[in-house]
């Protein structure tokens, strides 16, 4: 069923609701195993915006090309697609004084209410998992979990690599419980692009920027077909996802005894709250 806002414009409390909900998807979207699509999913903004994005299709460049300006801009949501976005990069420029300071010297508190977030969203998923689903459920929070044992990539970056990570990198952005930025540490290109754009390096932008828009394009049309077919299904995978993330973003972490001094402080163990001394 479709928004009932969709069909015109937004109050301006509305818009001041919708960015501030993109703020805060942009500044967790910054932090590695945080994903902005949780916080879209907690929000109860998540399948209007995987819609919105997917509505970029023939029929709005036909409203264009025949000057149709307003019903192409209702056409892709613009009245929530524009604040959201607004409010998403405003919350990346934040995130660089803010969340990337509170990682380094609040690591605990910062952890402790991204994981309060991921349990939110899990619960307020709860009545769309079913006994028979269980098996969606587990391959969520093994796809994670997988993730978790691959090794960063460490060849040289080149123009394709960073259009494939783009596109891979926001496809994982839309999913709730897999972070993009985890995505490329993963792909060995995120100090590659934290550099690129503090340097405004426009030829890697312009590639990366190129597979963002290929990957949201294509992956939002999956999500929207998925969500619309199998919607229990696509839940339940989305549960697993958010279950399976929990180690990433997991705060409490001690060293692992090292065989060498080498190794010392290179691998570390998730403790309980309890056992933890900071």
């Amino acid at each position: 069923m479709e928004h009932p806002s969709t069909q015109g414009g937004l109050s301006n409390v509305e818009r001041a609701v919708v960015f501030a909900k993109g703020v805060v998807m942009g500044m967790s979207d910054s932090v590695p195993g945080v994903s902005g699509g949780t916080i879209a999913l907690i929000a109860g903004i998540y399948e209007r915006l995987i819609r919105a994005i997917s509505a970029f299709d023939l029929t709005v460049l036909k409203l264009l090309r025949r000057r149709e300006l307003v019903h192409a801009w209702h056409h892709v949501d613009g009245p929530f697609l524009l604040p959201l976005a607004l409010g998403m990069f405003s919350g990346l420029l934040l995130s660089a004084n803010t969340v990337l300071y509170a990682l380094a010297y609040a690591p605990i508190l910062v952890g402790s209410f991204f994981i309060g977030l991921v349990l939110a969203a899990l619960f307020l998923l709860s009545g769309e998992f079913k006994l028979r689903y269980a098996l969606y459920f587990m391959l969520g929070a093994g796809v994670v979990a997988a993730l978790g044992w691959v090794q960063p990539s460490t060849d040289s970056v080149t123009g394709l690599g960073l259009f494939v990570a783009g596109a891979v990198a926001i496809s994982a952005m839309l999913l709730p419980g897999l972070s993009g930025a985890f995505i490329l540490i993963l792909l060995g290109v995120y100090e590659t692009m934290l550099t690129a754009l503090v340097t405004f390096d426009f030829d890697k932008i312009i590639f990366f920027a190129a597979g963002c828009l290929v990957g949201l394009m294509a992956f939002s049309r999956l999500l929207t077909w998925l969500l619309g077919r199998f919607h229990g299904q696509s839940y339940s995978v989305i549960g697993g996802l958010l279950l399976g993330s929990l180690p990433a973003i997991w705060p409490w972490r001690v060293p692992e005894a090292a065989v060498s001094a080498e190794d010392a402080g290179a691998t570390m163990r998730l403790v309980w709250p309890a056992d933890y001394a900071a």
